[in-house]
């Protein structure tokens, strides 16, 4: 680095899990891509009707495939168009996992204010993620 600044440990292990993390989300939306489209497994939405329902709006979408809304596509990994889905929960989920694994290191340290920040936009995500409160439409 050009201004003598180092990372620290905990920049360094955030990057680190941070991109395990990532490449592991794209290669599984790669999978669940092969996944579907080679009709591996059974399908909510057959391939050949995706043409279809390219243009609805998503309401109209799901009244008519029947896709699952919310959390509701867990029980549906059986099926080729949702395992995807774990690939995007994964890449989502990228930030909160990096915060999990270097809040250890600031508590070990002591550092009182990244601890806080880190717990409270841990329970931000957490709830956000959880459809407890739900904002807008």
């Amino acid at each position: 680095m050009s201004n003598g600044t180092r990372p620290s440990e905990e920049q360094l292990k955030y990057a680190s899990i941070l991109q395990k993390v990532s490449l592991s989300g794209l290669a599984i939306l790669i999978l669940g891509f092969f996944v579907y489209v080679l009709g591996v497994l059974p399908s909510i939405v057959p391939v050949d009707k995706i043409p279809e329902y390219w243009g609805l709006r998503v309401h109209e979408f799901v009244e008519k495939t029947g896709m699952p809304t919310g959390w509701n596509w867990v029980p549906l990994l059986n099926h080729g168009d949702m395992v995807s889905f774990v690939g995007i929960i994964l890449l989502a989920a990228a930030t909160l996992v990096c915060m999990i694994a270097v809040l250890p290191a600031y508590l070990k340290k002591k550092d009182t204010p990244y601890v806080v920040i880190l717990l409270v936009q841990i329970v931000v995500l957490l709830v956000a993620a959880s459809g407890l409160i739900a904002v807008g439409h």
